[in-house]
């Protein structure tokens, strides 16, 4: 092979080869599964780059013109449209790329033979992408005691809300679609309000999770909790349940969850789809997005029979839920930091201010009061 070294095997100047030895020996089983396969993503694209770019995969012929040129690549066409056509990619994940592949060519050079990479680290020349402008800091999204009253006003009277009307069933026993699930619903948004749990974290849950898991001792307990339940990071933690999400529990647990229950497979997943709905998981278990679709349907229907524009909700969101508890934590606790960051499963600063912002009309009394 041309200008490679007698003393080294062909195999040692092949990008392939040197990317499955960094991936084995540095990153499988130190970096979470999720990373470790975004890594691994990132750095065949660029191995694809070179061989159909130069027609090999020699390591040593990889430059800072071809790093350089993979770069403007990803910006114009790393991606693809609906449609299948090249589409550009967003800065920050070309970005991603080019850190992922500093990051082998740094382990390259510390470990490959002397004089494979001639010319020094091929990355080290090249440039990220200037970042666009910071996007505006997002803004609190807790509601207002009074719109916490109604929406709870509306969970509390969701059963009949969910029923049948029209002509049809004029005269009939009232009764649900066939895919509603109120009680259920009801629960969810309860421990939405009540605990400050993500969507994630709420479909992760598992009935064995739940501390007491029976109808009649969750009703009669003073205190009960969720165990082991698993957030950003690989964190965990253990969440307490109020009484109005306790009572709503119970209701679903001896209602409406054995019913569908009877048809899942696999881990007891806490909240459950209807068992009518055909396109429904082995196991049951909700989606993250059926979470958006709870939670919005909760909120239209609030709008829909709130009259006073100032306690409207728009777009009700489950992170909505999460904003709210976290203001009246912090409120409770005396802006406790350590409380926070235990109940929230949030360390970051700036997401722990976000939390505990004041919903508009208490910050305006505020400035009323001054």
């Amino acid at each position: 092979m041309v200008g490679l070294p007698e003393r080294l095997d062909p195999a040692d100047d092949s990008l392939p080869a040197w990317t499955e030895r960094y991936l084995d020996l540095a990153v499988r089983g130190v970096r979470s599964a999720e990373v470790t396969a975004k890594i691994s993503r990132h750095l065949q694209r660029f191995a694809a780059w070179i061989s159909g770019g130069l027609g090999h995969d020699r390591l040593s012929a990889v430059t800072p013109r071809e790093v350089s040129a993979w770069r403007d690549h990803l910006a114009a066409a790393g991606n693809r449209g609906r449609d299948g056509t090249p589409a550009p990619m967003a800065p920050t994940t070309v970005n991603n790329h080019l850190a992922h592949l500093s990051a082998l060519f740094s382990w390259i050079t510390a470990h490959a033979p002397t004089g494979l990479l001639r010319h020094g680290d091929p990355t080290k020349k090249v440039a990220p992408l200037p970042l666009p402008l910071p996007l505006p800091a997002p803004q609190p999204r807790a509601l207002a005691a009074a719109q916490i009253r109604t929406v709870k006003n509306i969970v509390d009277r969701i059963e009949t809300l969910h029923e049948l009307k029209g002509r049809r069933h004029r005269g009939t026993v009232a009764r649900a679609h066939a895919h509603a699930r109120p009680l259920r619903d009801r629960a969810i948004i309860h421990l939405l309000f009540g605990t400050g749990l993500r969507r994630a974290e709420l479909v992760g849950l598992d009935l064995d999770q739940m501390e007491p898991a029976e109808a009649d001792r969750l009703r009669q307990a003073k205190t009960a909790r969720l165990v082991g339940v698993r957030g950003k990071g690989r964190t965990s933690r253990t969440i307490f349940v109020g009484r109005d999400a306790r009572h709503a529990l119970a209701d679903y647990l001896e209602q409406q969850r054995p019913g569908d229950a009877a048809a899942s497979t696999g881990p007891a997943a806490l909240f459950l789809s209807a068992v009518s709905i055909a396109a429904r998981c082995p196991d049951g278990r909700l989606s993250a997005r059926s979470i958006n679709t709870i939670v919005g349907e909760i909120g239209r229907l609030h709008d829909a029979q709130t009259p006073d524009p100032d306690r409207k909700l728009g777009t009700l969101r489950p992170h909505d839920a999460r904003h709210t508890f976290a203001f009246q934590l912090s409120q409770a606790s005396g802006h406790n930091r350590a409380k926070l960051e235990r109940r929230l499963g949030h360390a970051n600063d700036r997401y722990l201010r976000l939390y505990t912002n004041p919903p508009d009309d208490i910050a305006a009394g505020y400035i009323e009061d001054l």
